[in-house]
């Protein structure tokens, strides 16, 4: 992790209604870092990950990505950068009438990144990747959960993303589908993937993340290194929130 920031959020603000769900997010992600935000439910975290690649579009703020200020009025600038940006979600969302291969195959082509053939070939080598060569043909309801959701981290990558967001991705899988999830997101954060992941997952984030953000009521109340964050925590806020959690 060298130079300036590959993404940079500056005073992101979020409203929904009275809510205000993102209050004046400050935050840096390094190229090849690999960061975990955590907090309760409704502190917000998911919709940050979500404003990084506009599901969710801020109210006011900016972001900027490799160094350039994106214009978020322009769907055409926010259709560029989720090309260069990665999303796995917490419900799979993949198509289920499309076998693995469609599925894996479809944004490249749609995109014109890659023509079906190399699309084709791209995606065999993504199933290798996430260890399910054998899944090409199959549909999604044949797919445990942790197999759909390793399909979904293929499809992402089809796409040759420079960075991952991750919004919970194993908060929908059984206990025993969970292991498979994240032994693939250690292998991708090793292979030097920038990662900016949403999880309950403290043993992960003990394992991978190079920071660990913590939130509360859309706010960063504290962030650092997962030792000084897990194990020497300044804030009596995030002390109160890993009392309850580890």
């Amino acid at each position: 992790m060298s130079g300036a920031p590959l993404i940079a959020v500056r005073g992101l603000v979020k409203r929904f209604a009275a809510l205000r769900a993102l209050d004046g997010i400050d935050l840096d992600v390094a190229r090849g870092e690999k960061l975990v935000v955590v907090g309760q439910s409704g502190s917000g975290k998911s919709t940050l990950i979500r404003c990084l690649n506009g599901l969710v579009r801020p109210d006011a703020g900016t972001i900027s990505f490799d160094g350039a200020r994106l214009d978020m009025q322009s769907e055409a600038a926010w259709r560029r950068l989720r090309q260069r940006v990665g999303m796995v979600f917490q419900d799979y969302s993949l198509f289920p009438h499309l076998s693995v291969l469609d599925n894996i195959c479809l944004a490249p082509v749609r995109a014109g990144l890659s023509a079906r053939a190399a699309a084709e070939t791209a995606a065999h080598a993504l199933l290798a990747r996430v260890h399910l060569p054998e899944k090409a043909s199959a549909f999604p309801a044949a797919l445990s959960g942790g197999q759909q959701q390793r399909v979904a981290i293929a499809r992402a990558l089809a796409m040759r993303p420079e960075v991952m967001l991750f919004d919970e991705p194993t908060s929908a899988l059984d206990p025993e589908m969970i292991r498979e999830v994240l032994d693939l997101m250690v292998e991708l954060a090793r292979d030097g993937m920038t990662m900016v992941v949403v999880s309950h997952e403290m043993g992960f984030a003990r394992q991978v993340a190079d920071r660990v953000v913590f939130m509360e009521s859309g706010r960063i109340v504290e962030q650092g290194p997962p030792a000084q964050l897990f194990g020497a925590p300044r804030e009596a806020r995030t002390r109160a929130f890993l009392a309850k959690i580890l």
